[in-house]
């Protein structure tokens, strides 16, 4: 997390994910749905109060930002009964999965030993993986470039705290007996050690040169090197360079940008908000529950345009019998009104053998 650009991706999927509105819904005949009752445990640990410590969008985060890093994040279930009442996020770097007979059981490492929790204390989100028990871990698979990453930073470091100048060599026409070395290498021995010295003159008698023996930062290509690692990072967390402010081959912000913003939706947050609403289920639910409960993120606000293409999209849900007009005035946070209840739609895209019939009766007293 010390590496900018990871910190950038994960917090940015981490709060993306977590600031997104999460719905609960139970579906009745006809594949209606209805919003769950504010009574219901899932409403309660995800609109109130995971645990004792958390709000629900810091519990979100916290475990987004676990499976963006290790590819797994851990929360321990309280139970009374059959009903939730907590969810507190466990450290996944202590925890192992441990398949047996068919179910799966969670070893805890803790101070004070190692804790086996069942399958049903535990809400496993897991990433990408091959075996459907653990998720692989993204730092493992990508230490490489992370680690080049990291020694490119340091290299740059340790350059700019030495004045930008690299190490070098004295040489001289001559020899020296060794009080004569000592004297020298004590001389100039912060000639170019520390930036306190950048900037200052220094006169060499006798001779003597100062050689340069590291490559310098322009022949070692350090801004291509750490900019390329910058967009390998991007591609590790599939995030688009230009979220984590990577202006490098991009025209403009205002160029396509809402389809840059559907595709970090689609490709990017999308597995992240599947695996959530699908642990709720598993997870949270009783068995019969899990029949007709489902768990849902509204995503309209990421998909949100200007608001010459919203009103433009708003007039053909109105006009199309697909939304209400209060339907529309609640998305725009507009009060409900008397009469804007009921679906309208345009009828002069009527057949042509029903035209007749339209205007006769348009043309009735009271028609």
């Amino acid at each position: 997390m010390q590496v900018a650009a990871v910190w950038s991706c994960v917090r940015l999927i981490a709060e993306t994910v977590a600031s997104l509105p999460l719905g609960f819904y139970r579906t009745a005949e006809g594949d209606d749905r209805v919003k769950l009752e504010r009574s219901h445990p899932l409403v309660d640990l995800f609109s109130r109060k995971p645990n004792g410590m958390m709000t629900p969008q810091e519990f979100r985060e916290a475990m987004t930002c676990q499976l963006a890093l290790w590819g797994n994040a851990y929360a321990r279930i309280d139970w009374i009964g059959e009903r939730p009442v907590a969810l507190t996020p466990i450290k996944p770097e202590a925890v192992t999965p441990v398949r047996m007979n068919g179910e799966i059981t969670y070893h805890y490492a803790t101070d004070k030993g190692v804790a086996v929790l069942a399958q049903k204390s535990v809400m496993h989100l897991k990433g990408f993986g091959t075996d459907g028990v653990i998720g692989l871990s993204p730092l493992s698979y990508a230490r490489n470039v992370l680690g080049l990453t990291v020694s490119a930073d340091k290299y740059a470091a340790s350059n700019f705290a030495n004045g930008g100048r690299p190490g070098g060599v004295l040489s001289l026409d001559r020899f020296l007996d060794p009080k004569q070395r000592e004297l020298v290498r004590e001389l100039y021995s912060n000639l170019s050690a520390t930036a306190d010295n950048a900037g200052k003159l220094w006169v060499l008698e006798g001779g003597m040169k100062y050689e340069s023996i590291s490559i310098p930062p322009d022949d070692m290509q350090m801004l291509e090197s750490r900019q390329f690692q910058l967009g390998e990072i991007a591609r590790i967390f599939r995030v688009p360079s230009h979220l984590i402010n990577d202006s490098e081959k991009s025209t403009s912000w205002g160029s396509g940008i809402e389809q840059l913003n559907i595709a970090f939706l689609q490709y990017t947050l999308r597995p992240y908000l599947t695996r959530w609403e699908s642990v709720i289920r598993d997870s949270l639910l009783t068995p019969v529950e899990r029949e007709t409960v489902v768990a849902e993120h509204n995503v309209e606000g990421l998909l949100r345009a200007d608001s010459a293409a919203r009103a433009n999209f708003y007039a053909q849900m109105a006009q199309n019998g697909l939304m209400t007009r209060n339907e529309i005035r609640r998305k725009e946070n507009l009060p409900w009104i008397d009469g804007a209840d009921d679906l309208t739609a345009q009828v002069n895209l009527a057949p042509l053998d029903k035209l007749g019939e339209s205007n006769a009766s348009q043309a009735r007293p009271g028609a």
